[in-house]
């Protein structure tokens, strides 16, 4: 947890008083403000997934998978046990890095029920995301292939730094394509109060996802 809190200090010293000192305001409001819930969702997305792909994959490298598999619970259960590990982690950062955002803006929330959702459904799909990649690999090599190569690129393509407004043409394409920037985009309208994306589409993609991993991760479990 604490790990997390220092590395969103030093982003928000960074980006937001270095960097963000010179840069314009969007949509009425200071960039240090405008990165605050990106930096949010990027600590909920990478803590849940290595929570649960590390929780999994322990778990079969100790052969302790084989206790869980005997055990008296559904598959759903099983499953679901993983998740909710990953969604009070998620929880548990989120308020450690609103904690910290608190000393560089007024700490309001626009939504606090959409705001509570997001953080939920977005420790669900990566909680899944992460319980899959670690059922699937088969050493540490693997573990880490989808968080280096895919989900981190996503994370800092899908407008946790930037404004879709301040990049090329052919670049905001990319990041519309990016299902991180709408879970990036719904927590900021939650927290400030503006959006750059349709918000209904964004959270059809959150609800369709969650649902999606889960029920695939507990499919994994079913087929052994």
């Amino acid at each position: 947890i604490l790990p997390t809190g220092i590395t969103t200090l030093l982003y928000l010293f960074i980006f937001g008083f270095a960097i963000g000192g010179v840069l314009p305001e969007i949509k009425n409001i200071s960039y240090l403000e405008f990165i605050i819930p990106g930096l949010l969702m990027m600590s909920i997305i990478t803590s849940t997934y290595s929570n649960n792909s590390t929780s999994i994959f322990m778990f079969k490298w100790l052969n302790y998978i084989e206790g869980i598999l005997i055990s008296p619970l559904s598959y759903i259960e099983t499953v679901g046990a993983f998740i909710l590990g990953g969604i009070a982690r998620g929880i548990v950062i989120a308020a450690g890095v609103y904690l910290v955002s608190i000393f560089f803006y007024d700490g309001t929330i626009f939504n606090p029920l959409l705001f509570l959702f997001l953080i939920i459904a977005v420790s669900l799909i990566f909680g899944s995301l992460g319980l899959i990649t670690g059922l699937w690999a088969e050493d540490w090599d693997q573990l880490n292939i989808w968080s280096t190569f895919i989900i981190t690129p996503l994370v800092f393509l899908g407008g946790v730094f930037h404004s879709i407004t301040l990049v090329p043409e052919s670049l905001q394409i990319i990041t519309k394509l990016n299902p991180i920037f709408y879970m990036v985009d719904a927590l900021r309208y939650s927290m400030l109060g503006i959006s750059e994306s349709n918000l209904l589409i964004g959270l059809f993609i959150i609800i369709f996802s969650a649902v999606m991993l889960f029920f695939f991760a507990v499919y994994l479990f079913r087929i052994g």
